[in-house]
């Protein structure tokens, strides 16, 4: 299918360019095309938000979508269109594939989900240079030419922090482009990281032509270089660039998938949605924000300030809103685990003597030594190391860490002393004979015993 060069250039606002033009002065054109087509169709992953399946990059998909419907796209989307059109007239525009690294963790490299292009600009027929050659006045421009960089880094879908401008891709010097310096670093093959051991003091400035395998674009932000992202020096063929659509639209890792994304060139200011927040950018640095909270805002946004034709179904549209009203109720505190419900406390037993003359303070004092003690015991006894100095790691009980039971009694004082227990007869050893019960008087109150 034959590309629709007049449709598209009426859809970025530019007039068809002469011959002349095309090939005399090529650089000034590729830049007023990536400006128009940044400024004119903006980067939005809408399909995926609104779960209308599996996104298409074949031409005749490609311009209805985004020439014709009055659509944007993603990387993928408006750099393959760039792709159609530079290549209708005249330009080498080869697609490549690249790993971003801006925002991302070192040790964490992403998945080759961004995709470029390397532009050549057109070379003019043989015989027309012939002519051109011959004419006097012509030996400037051709001079021009021969020192000429014609090959370019191009990229109108990164959304926001990348240059709208080509960057020149046989340059070793930093480049001033409408929105900062940028620059372009070759490193060695299967390099991944972001900073680190392969951070821009180690990178070589990217020699003419881009001879080593994989090159990365750097922007300067605030006095410090940081990574864009890494492309992979090699043509992209249309297996590869499938499979990283496929990737990007569909697995439920990708950005893509996971978040909303809006972004459009407007004037000399950058216009952003994420999800629910509404952020645009002006050419002084200053950024204004806005909490999208409702349906109708979100789709008067898309419309107005992005221009985008929306589709008739826009049924999940605000799905990545959270407006207050719909905020996931708070969660209640979470409860202890319910302790197993303690029995009432029995009256002791009458005295009896204890089989080999251990006295009641021994056998006190056995029952604290042993695992199987009861609650009530563990309540009546002061254990040491317990609550504030434990957890101070004072070296008493369980040191810092919390105490197996310490969620059961917090610092609930455990009182009286073991040393104030009312003291036996039988815990001095003495044998205590065995007495009747006690007789109850009329009243109720138990009669007093007499001494033995």
């Amino acid at each position: 299918m034959k590309f629709n060069l007049d449709a598209y250039l009426r859809r970025i606002g530019l007039p068809c360019p002469s011959q002349e033009r095309i090939y005399q002065d090529g650089h000034r054109l590729l830049c007023d095309i990536t400006a128009a087509h940044s400024r004119a169709i903006p980067f939005e992953n809408l399909d995926i938000v609104l779960r209308r399946g599996f996104i298409s990059l074949e031409c005749e998909d490609l311009e209805r979508k985004l020439v014709a419907g009055g659509r944007g796209g993603y990387c993928f989307e408006n750099n393959l269109l760039l792709c159609l059109a530079l290549r209708s007239l005249g330009f080498g525009a080869t697609p490549m594939l690249a790993r971003v690294r801006w925002n991302t963790p070192p040790d964490e490299p992403q998945p080759f989900g961004h995709l470029v292009l390397v532009v050549s600009l057109p070379r003019m027929p043989t015989a027309a240079a012939a002519t051109l050659a011959a004419d006097p006045s012509s030996a400037g421009w051709l001079t021009m030419q021969a020192g000429r960089c014609d090959t370019f880094l191009v990229d109108v879908g990164f959304a926001g922090t990348n240059s709208i401008a080509p960057v020149a891709a046989a340059s070793a010097e930093v480049q001033q482009l409408p929105e900062g310096h940028f620059r372009l670093l070759s490193e060695p093959f299967g390099c991944t990281g972001s900073g680190g051991m392969y951070s821009a003091e180690l990178g070589q400035p990217l020699p003419p032509p881009l001879s080593d395998k994989q090159f990365v674009l750097q922007r300067q932000v605030r006095g410090t270089w940081r990574d864009l992202y890494m492309v992979r020096n090699e043509p992209a063929c249309d297996a590869d660039i499938s499979q990283a659509n496929w990737y990007n639209c569909t697995h439920p890792d990708a950005r893509f998938v996971s978040s909303f994304f809006v972004s459009r060139v407007v004037g000399d200011e950058r216009h952003h949605i994420v999800n629910g927040s509404y952020i645009f950018r002006k050419p002084d640095g200053s950024i204004n924000e806005e909490v999208v909270t409702s349906r109708a805002r979100l789709m008067l946004l898309l419309t107005s300030a992005f221009g985008i034709a929306l589709p008739d179904e826009t049924a999940y549209i605000d799905r990545f809103l959270q407006p207050p009203s719909e905020q996931p109720p708070e969660q209640p505190p979470e409860q202890p685990p319910e302790q197993p419900q303690q029995q009432p406390r029995q009256p002791p037993p009458p005295p009896r003597p204890i089989a080999g003359g251990l006295g009641v303070g021994g056998a006190l004092a056995a029952s604290l030594t042993s695992r199987d003690s009861s609650a009530d015991l563990r309540r009546s006894v002061s254990v040491p190391g317990r609550g504030a100095d434990a957890r101070a790691g004072n070296g008493a009980g369980y040191g810092g860490g919390q105490s197996p039971d310490e969620d059961e009694f917090g610092d609930e004082p455990l009182t009286p002393q073991l040393s104030v227990l009312p003291q036996h007869p039988q815990a001095q050893g003495l044998p205590m004979p065995s007495l009747p019960p006690p007789q109850v008087p009329p009243n109720g109150a138990p009669a007093r015993r007499p001494p033995p």
